[in-house]
């Protein structure tokens, strides 16, 4: 076949293809309904030396056509990233049988299937891949750490908002292991934990820590909502903090409280990695943060400040980006897509706030902070959309909380 008639035959196949298949085929708009009965979600995360998370879902039906999603547009993330590829073994079956079911080829993000009938619920397996390595993807679990991100190990009926659909989610331990996260739970038996039922939007915006070497350090005792650093790590001497500084840590949550003026939690989640293995990460959530660097955060402390403003930052976003959120990121379901406009907001106000956080609590500098705050403006490469903060009124507002005003900082940087 020449050039030209490869070419005029594959033309003629993408137009068939977009005719065959318009740009919302078969897949339910999300309507503000409830779903009803309540999703199971079970993940075992017990397959330490192949790295896979496996799982099985049981699903309310009614028989009829039922299209599933794997979210594809992820809070925080920012885009349409969802990792499908490393979805793998999916299967269903319904009173026994297996229930055959198809990729959307537009939406890729849906499969579509037939509830048969008599069936009134459908059962789901499949495994979520970690990455063996960097290149392939962020790394969620190794020998001594796991990271349980539900928003990657879950399916939902399309058709309905997240908040329309409850889950109850269960977790399957490596031995002896401990955990931490945000979600509610309901009891543990050996090493086996069971969640409270949920909305779908709280689950996955509640992940989970777990591993062999952990520590948890109160961040506000006496306070009216819990507050906790939960550390996981390598090795057990990466978890061996000063008391100066938990007390920073301590300090920064009370310098939260001054400069915000309220919290709207019922409790905060800390979740803190350490290590040489498990993916780095910074991602907020209301009610917790996923936060991962490099071993030596505490035992290599009068080294460096480097990664000490990861925590206030992530800690900012719970009232800026969470709480209070752009309006095109309040989007009904995991995959309509999300507008960024106002994400120079939602990152960069942030991103401020959090380094005179950082700073006020003395987990970094004043001159530390301020040096940040230039640098992230340098490699945005773009002006503020208001009047810059100098440096000199950026020192200042950092260390207006040291002295114990609880007066709130004004200024004119929105970005």
């Amino acid at each position: 076949m020449t050039a030209s008639k490869f070419a005029s035959s594959v033309s003629a196949a993408a137009l068939a293809l977009a005719l065959a298949f318009p740009a919302h085929a078969d897949v339910p708009a999300p309507v503000d309904q409830p779903y009803p009965g309540t999703i199971v979600l079970n993940v075992d995360a017990t397959d330490l030396s192949q790295q896979v998370f496996r799982m099985h879902m049981t699903i309310p039906v009614k028989p009829g056509p039922l299209t599933l999603l794997y979210p594809q547009w992820l809070p925080a993330n920012h885009g349409p990233n969802g990792p499908i590829t490393q979805l793998a073994g999916l299967k269903f079956t319904a009173n026994g049988k297996p229930v055959e079911w198809k990729r959307d080829p537009v939406h890729v993000y849906a499969f579509h299937l037939d509830v048969p009938e008599g069936a009134t619920s459908l059962e789901a397996e499949y495994q979520y891949l970690s990455p063996l390595e960097p290149g392939q993807g962020r790394i969620t679990m190794t020998d001594d750490i796991l990271g349980v991100q539900w928003i990657s190990t879950t399916l939902y009926p399309a058709g309905y908002v997240a908040r329309g659909i409850n889950v109850q989610a269960n977790l399957k331990l490596p031995a002896g292991w401990q955990y931490a996260t945000a979600l509610e739970t309901d009891n543990r038996a050996g090493d086996d934990v069971h969640f409270k039922a949920s909305d779908l939007e709280t689950l996955m915006d509640s992940p989970l820590f777990a591993g062999r070497y952990s520590k948890r350090f109160d961040l506000d005792p006496g306070g009216k909502v819990p507050v906790r650093l939960n550390v996981f790590a390598d090795n057990p001497e990466s978890l061996e903090a000063k008391p100066e500084q938990i007390a920073a840590h301590r300090a920064l949550v009370q310098q939260a409280y001054k400069l915000y003026g309220s919290y709207h939690y019922d409790h905060y989640d800390f979740l803190f990695a350490l290590s040489d293995e498990f993916g780095g990460i910074g991602r907020e959530h209301h009610q917790s943060s996923e936060n991962g660097v490099k071993p030596g955060y505490f035992t290599d402390w009068a080294k460096s400040e480097t990664g000490r403003d990861l925590l206030p930052h992530e800690y900012t976003h719970s009232w800026n980006g969470k709480f209070r959120r752009p309006a095109g990121q309040n989007v009904p379901n995991f995959n309509t897509p999300m507008d960024n406009e106002l994400l120079w907001v939602y990152e960069g106000q942030t991103q401020y706030w959090g380094n005179v956080l950082a700073a006020r609590s003395g987990l970094v500098s004043a001159a530390g902070a301020s040096r940040a705050t230039t640098a992230s403006r340098a490699v945005r490469g773009a002006p503020c959309r208001t009047r810059s903060t100098t440096r000199s009124s950026m020192r200042a507002a950092a260390w207006a909380g040291r002295t114990g005003s609880a007066a709130r900082i004004t200024t004119s940087r929105a970005c």
